[in-house]
């Protein structure tokens, strides 16, 4: 068993080494999973009242890190309220570095809602730089921003799966031919943290982007190094078909971190950095505890990812040598 620890404010742990992304300048990205500020609710595994807190830790944490971009691969909020949105805006005011975001299943409009929830242009306008999908350059290394929480038409307004709209796909084709060094950023999860049938049985699957096949298929075509999501509220780091996939933890939930990409011309190093001390993090673990069934088949594979990390490890590039195969 490994001593991996997160118990103070600022600890890390490796979750993995990668060979790829590669950039000439040394660069630093926190990816900050699932927020899901709630003002106004309390309990649950999500921590509702320590959202704020919890958030305003790691905007702290990250101006202290020379970090040069903060990525939020969605669930900014406990439900998309109006009132939540606007707390958010107010801790984010006090973040000194760019950030973007996507939307989560959490923050667009859902049946049964008693508030309006923001559209997603106005999401896109307030969080992602004017609209999605959307490219970013960061001195070669290219991140394409996709909204798995709506399409062309809005919402998925009638379930929680996500999926990549048919006229996303076609643009991240198209983008991706000439993209040196590409990232994919979205909110749900292409590849399944277990195989089939599982992973389309009703426990499972609400976790799982469905018609996920073409973004396979894309991603791996174009040779696609990374792709960054949140969505299921605890850390992976898993390769499939030449893929990696990241899954930020929620910042709302155990094990009270985020993730920190630290990437140069010898890879990337993923860590998991802590926003709460050792009694934020046994109050997470606790409720956690308290929870549905499977939420503690989910905490029983944190805990294992934390003390078996680095999930996945791949050996540094030598010094000099070419960025791109």
């Amino acid at each position: 068993m490994s001593d991996n620890c997160l118990s103070a404010v600022g600890d890390r742990v490796l979750l993995g080494r990668l060979d790829y992304p590669r950039t000439h300048r040394a660069r630093r990205i926190a990816v900050v999973g699932d927020p899901h500020v709630a003002t106004r609710a309390s309990g649950t595994y999500r921590v509702f009242h320590r959202t704020e807190q919890r958030l305003r830790a790691v905007i702290d944490d990250v101006n202290d890190r020379d970090v040069d971009l903060v990525v939020f691969p969605g669930d900014l909020t406990k439900d998309g309220e109006p009132w939540n949105y606007d707390r958010v805006d107010l801790l984010l005011e006090d973040l000194t570095v760019p950030f973007l975001a996507t939307p989560g299943n959490h923050d667009l409009q859902k049946q049964g809602d008693d508030h309006r929830c923001p559209s997603t242009t106005t999401f896109a306008e307030r969080y992602a730089g004017g609209s999605l999908p959307a490219r970013y350059d960061l001195d070669g290394l290219d991140l394409f921003v996709l909204n798995s929480a709506a399409g062309r038409n809005g919402p998925y307004t009638g379930t929680h799966r996500g999926r990549i709209s048919d006229d996303q796909l076609e643009w991240l084709d198209e983008g991706l031919r000439d993209a040196s060094m590409p990232v994919v950023v979205c909110h749900h999860n292409p590849i399944p943290l277990v195989s089939e049938p599982l992973c389309e049985t009703d426990t499972w699957k609400w976790f799982t982007m469905s018609e996920r096949d073409r973004f396979q298929s894309i991603l791996e075509s174009h040779g696609v190094g990374l792709v960054v999501s949140g969505h299921h509220h605890l850390p992976s780091l898993v390769k499939r078909g030449g893929v990696r996939q990241l899954i930020a933890p929620a910042v709302a939930s155990y094990p009270q971190a985020y993730c920190l990409l630290e990437i140069d011309a010898t890879g990337t190093n993923v860590w998991l950095i802590s926003h709460a001390d050792e009694t934020g993090r046994d109050e997470a673990y606790q409720l956690m505890t308290e929870g549905p069934a499977f939420r503690r088949t989910l905490l029983g594979i944190t805990e294992t990812t934390i003390q078996d990390a680095p999930m996945l490890y791949e050996p540094p590039r030598i010094a000099g040598a070419p960025l791109t195969d």
